[in-house]
């Protein structure tokens, strides 16, 4: 029983070492997987995991040559004795078990992983068992934040906060509005430092008055430092007006030694700003205070003797400390303001979870974090499920401290029970600090777990990339290694220990012999008049050509970009300058398809038809669709884009928006006919599943759904598939895959911090700071003159990892050839380290150095290689041969049938047929009359009751329209309906009679310039009661206070059309 760790370098067979372990268990029991959790950390890993373990068991089981490296593996490392022939037959055996219990083989990624055990405790984490998994902690973000500010009241203490914040920007010349940067800080509550340590910070942030004292406090310390130092520049300027002196008459004049008490006076008191030369000379000796030559330098000499020299002495013996102490307080208060707003975020975020039954994936780790911390962690294996016996973890470098916290469980548990478990990983291609990775759970995975056995294993050979490449990555990054411990050593006097570590097994094997392959480095230096930026994508330009030219396909090229903002600018270089296909993630986002764009536009304009763009947008495409040409856009302004629009989607724009949305999408896709356009399927199915998504947890309107898209969805991509052209991606993106060539233009990011707005969480101990118990501060040079030096010291290694990580990551998904463009001059950045290595590794007989040209160059360029199709023999690895897959909308012929009767509905009695149809007529028209306010809402109060399934046939719909608008073309009623009076239709009267609460609704009442008017509708034959009825609505207005002689009451028996006036009433209600 041991943990055996494999340290594996780019290209080592990270993959092949994983499935070849999980087979061995399964040679010897057939049964394994069902005690085996394999944990990845990216969907697409898991997929692949899955695939390579499945064919190789069939490869093996059906002696597949190309699994004979597998088999020869097994060979090795399980005990004498097994033939091939028995190793095949228990391959085929724990296959066949597999694929009939293939719910229990558990390679899954890490975050379904916890989200499954996550379910099993819920009812211990208080958790409702059917709450909505929220993925997205960004849009979870924006809308907590948004609601926050919605709420703000004048006399809030968070409004007073968020006021003293601004009032902050505007004083530091920052624009005032600061919704982006609360919600740029806000994602901090997402951070393991945060929650794992944060919990005294969370808990004096409740207290307002605390944080007031706090700051206050911060701020007093901050001002007497400052007054201290500048009481010695007062004492300086005494000390000399009393002798008759002033700083220009000592040595150096106005630059001497008076500048560094003006320098006092001013509060700048860090090294960099007072220590020199002249400072250390007058230190030194009182000689130094004069010039030799001055008329008044023995009485200068004299007086540094008595006072000067030991008032600068003194003022040099506290500067230090007072720096100190005026950094930490300044570095401390800087985000104390935001720090404010924080906690209320996290309680906002918190309560719009908790009223949508919604839970964030990302907060799993930290509630079992607790879990077990808090609790009894063999009740939680207990629940997680007993049956784990082995666990598998790639990627291991990673992995979060929590994470690791809470797989330790199950590794003890394992181990504790006599089975062996397994972590793969690369600390040198840890590149996801920023999702809480941290590279140095890995780096300091030494000799024992507990008390249980570590076995190191390092996998030496490069299997990617040729000779050459291997050979300048293992020179190259031990270069770069060597020079940032020089740095370290140089500063602390140590070595930087970690560092060496993390990259001691940088140096790999290559099972080649012959020397192939190409590396190529580039500085440039922008001639007068051109930037880096354009002189970097000619150059790029130029090479492409070159390499096209010299027998490289454009679809084994890949460019890789440490910014996604520098993917859109090659990508439209590389269209508008050299006509190249390029395939990139922004070719391949839904709002970059015309179909779907279209679509949108068309919601945009059903929702709003004053919305002039999205017409224009969505006719010009319109018009494109159809074959228009370049000439639609000047014919188009000439002309009503609406008429551009299909006359159904004109026509029937009042129905539209009022369908569901996802029918509605459909119809739009058939009225706009967008299966003529080319091309598009794969956009439009990627977009209906992502509407299907959203409406799983989002209302259907329109408003929200187009929020939706302008804020998330419009982003997301499809797979690009295997088409022909450049692949253009993130160097992120780029981890795990290899190419033929790879191109790295502006190759100079930074070795420390690549944004501005870096923050460090610190939890200092030296009082008063460590108040909170975690602060953030901003990471910067002044860290290291603070209470918080062994924070930057800590951040700063970070930093040189993460991007040295890049670096290497970037290097190592070459293939064959490997082409780079840096800038020359660059310090602070990758371009410094190269440019410090490469001159060093030619001068050593590996490659040549250019000093004129600037260029590193090693090896010779390598041409594609024709591709073969071979069919592979096993038959579970073959690749499915593509279909197309077209959309279509087809119409239906299922009619909608409703009846407010059950016996009609039942024995399919339409509305004609019913006994009921006089009454439902009458109450239909009923309800179609109070819904009119004017002449104008007829057509648009039939087509809703069409809708609502309330006027079942065209027949009647006829009907009913012909009815209403014969009705209202009487002259009384057309003026009843004009527009001009003030309405009540279906209001209650409430009156009390008998002490009994009595209610009476009438049909419409109407009230203009002190006339009222009572109607009530009727679609009988008159009788006698109806009056009454009115008499008794006109009663009841009079004794409301309105004046009885100015109430009239109406009759209107719409389908006679007849107009009926009731006589007043005799007496008016006393109780009204």
């Amino acid at each position: 029983m041991e943990l055996l760790v494999y340290k594996a370098s780019a290209g080592s067979g990270k993959t092949f070492t994983l499935a070849v372990e999980y087979i061995k268990h399964l040679i010897e029991n057939p049964r394994a997987y069902r005690q085996i959790l394999a944990v990845t950390f990216t969907n697409k890993a898991t997929a692949e995991m899955k695939e390579r373990i499945v064919q190789q068991l069939y490869g093996i089981w059906k002696a597949d040559p190309d699994s004979e490296a597998y088999l020869g593996r097994l060979r090795q490392d399980l005990k004498p004795g097994l033939t091939d022939e028995e190793l095949r037959r228990r391959a085929g055996t724990a296959l066949l078990y597999m694929l009939h219990d293939y719910s229990r083989f558990r390679v899954e990624t890490i975050d379904s992983f916890f989200q499954s055990v996550m379910r099993n405790l819920a009812r211990e984490l208080e958790l409702s068992p059917n709450l909505d998994i929220e993925l997205n902690n960004a849009e979870v973000l924006d809308e907590a934040v948004d609601s926050l500010i919605e709420k703000l009241t004048p006399d809030s203490p968070l409004m007073g906060w968020l006021l003293d914040y601004i009032g902050e920007r505007i004083a530091d010349d920052k624009r005032w509005n600061v919704s982006d940067e609360i919600k740029a800080f806000g994602r901090n509550i997402f951070d393991e430092n945060y929650l794992e340590k944060g919990e005294k910070l969370r808990q004096c942030l409740d207290e307002p008055q605390m944080m007031k004292l706090y700051k206050q406090a911060l701020k007093e310390m901050e001002t007497e430092a400052l007054e201290q130092m500048k009481a010695f520049a007062d004492q300086f300027e005494g000390e000399l007006e009393g002798h008759g002196l002033s700083p220009d008459d000592l040595k150096g004049g106005s630059r001497g030694i008076g500048s560094y008490f003006r320098k006092l006076r001013d509060g700048r008191l860090a090294d960099k700003d007072v220590a020199n030369a002249t400072l250390a000379a007058c230190l030194e000796k009182a000689d130094n205070w004069s010039t030799k030559t001055s008329k008044l330098r023995k009485d200068i000499v004299q007086l540094a003797e008595r006072s000067l020299m030991p008032l600068l002495q003194e003022a040099e013996r506290m500067r230090p400390q007072r720096s100190m102490t005026v950094n930490s307080c300044r570095l401390t208060r800087q985000h104390l303001n935001k720090l404010q707003l924080l906690n209320h975020i996290d309680q906002e975020v918190k309560t719009t979870n908790r009223e949508q039954n919604r839970f964030l994936l990302s907060d799993t780790n930290a509630l079992l974090h607790r879990l077990i911390r808090e609790g009894d962690p063999s009740f939680v294996f207990e629940k997680i499920g007993t049956t784990i016996r082995n666990v598998m973890i790639d990627e291991f470098q990673d992995t979060s401290r929590m994470q690791w916290d809470n797989f330790r469980l199950l590794l003890l548990e394992g181990l504790s029970q006599g089975e062996d478990s397994l972590i793969v990983g690369d600390v040198k291609q840890s590149i996801y600090r920023w999702r809480n990775g941290d590279w140095r759970i890995l780096n300091n995975l030494e000799h024992k777990l507990d008390h249980f056995p570590i076995r190191l294993e390092t996998l030496k050979v490069n299997r990617r990339s040729e000779p050459t490449v291997v050979d300048f990555n293992n020179r190259v990054f031990t270069e770069a290694v060597n020079l940032l411990n020089a740095r370290h050593l140089e500063e602390l006097k140590a070595e930087c220990t970690e560092l060496k570590v993390a990259y001691s097994d940088v140096v790999q094997q290559s099972p080649r012999t012959e020397q192939r392959g190409y590396v190529r480095v580039d500085f440039l230096e922008p001639e007068e008049g051109s930037d880096y930026t354009t002189a970097t994508l000619e150059a790029l330009g130029q090479t492409v050509t070159e390499l096209t030219g010299r027998g490289v396909k454009p679809e084994d090229m890949a460019i890789l970009v440490r910014k996604n903002r520098n993917i859109a600018t090659i990508a439209d270089y590389f269209d508008r300058q050299l006509g190249m296909p390029v395939v990139s993630d922004e070719a391949f986002r839904l709002d970059a398809s015309q179909a779907v764009c279209m679509l949108v536009d068309a919601l945009r304009y059903l929702g709003d038809e004053t919305d002039r763009i999205a017409l224009a947008s969505l006719a010009m495409n319109l018009r494109s669709a159809e074959g228009a040409g370049d000439g639609s856009a000047r014919e188009l302004a000439q002309r009503n884009p609406e008429d551009c629009l299909p006359e159904d989607l004109r026509l029937r724009r009042d129905e539209l928006r009022l369908m569901p949305l996802y029918l509605l999408l459909e119809e739009l896709y058939r009225l706009l006919r967008l299966d003529r356009i080319a091309r598009q399927d794969a956009y439009l199915f990627a977009f209906f599943d992502a509407v299907t998504d959203y409406l799983t947890s989002h209302p259907s309107d329109l408003g929200s759904f187009l929020r939706h898209w302008d804020e998330t969805l419009c982003r997301k991509t499809i797979p690009s598939g295997e088409l022909e052209g450049i692949r253009i991606l993130s160097i992120h993106k780029s981890k795990g895959l290899e190419f033929h060539t790879v191109l790295i233009p502006f190759c100079d990011w930074k070795t420390e911090n690549e944004r501005n707005d870096q923050l460090v969480w610190c939890a200092p101990r030296t009082r008063p700071y460590d108040s909170l118990g975690l602060v953030p501060v901003s990471y910067s040079p002044l860290m290291a003159e603070s209470v918080y030096r062994q924070d930057y010291l800590d951040e700063r290694l970070q930093l040189w990892v993460d991007n040295l990580n890049l670096l290497y990551v970037a290097f190592t998904r070459a293939g064959k050839n490997l082409v780079v463009w840096t800038r020359r001059g660059q310090r602070g950045t990758v371009a410094e380290l190269l440019a410090d290595a490469l001159p060093r590794m030619a001068q050593d007989g590996h490659g040549a150095w250019d000093d004129e040209a600037a260029r590193y160059e090693q090896g010779t360029l390598l041409a594609s290689e024709p591709r073969t199709e071979r069919q592979a023999a096993n038959r579970l690895a073959r690749r499915p041969l593509p279909q197309p897959v077209a959309m279509q909308s087809l119409r239906h012929d299922v009619e909608f049938r409703q009846s407010n009767r059950s016996a009609d509905f039942i024995a399919g009695r339409g509305e004609a047929d019913s006994d009921q149809r006089f009454i439902d007529r009458g109450r239909l028209l009923h309800t179609l009359f109070s819904a009119i306010r004017t002449k104008d809402d007829v057509d648009e109060a039939v087509s809703r009751l069409v809708f609502e399934g309330v006027i079942t046939s065209p027949e009647t719909e006829a009907d009913i329209r012909q009815l209403t608008h014969r009705a209202l073309a009487q002259p009384q009623v057309a003026e009843w309906y004009d527009g001009t009076w003030r309405l009540f239709t279906e209001c209650d009267i409430i009156w009390t009679e008998g002490g009994r609460l009595c209610t009476r609704r009438p049909d419409r009442v109407m009230m203009k310039q002190g006339r009222i008017v009572v109607v009530d509708f009727k679609f009988g034959s008159p009788r006698r009661s109806h009056a009454a009825q009115v008499q008794q609505y006109m009663q009841l207005l009079a004794g409301m206070g309105y004046d009885a002689s100015r109430i009239e009451g109406y009759l209107w028996y719409v389908e006679q059309g007849k107009v009926h006036p009731v006589n007043p009433p005799r007496a008016a209600s006393e109780s009204a």
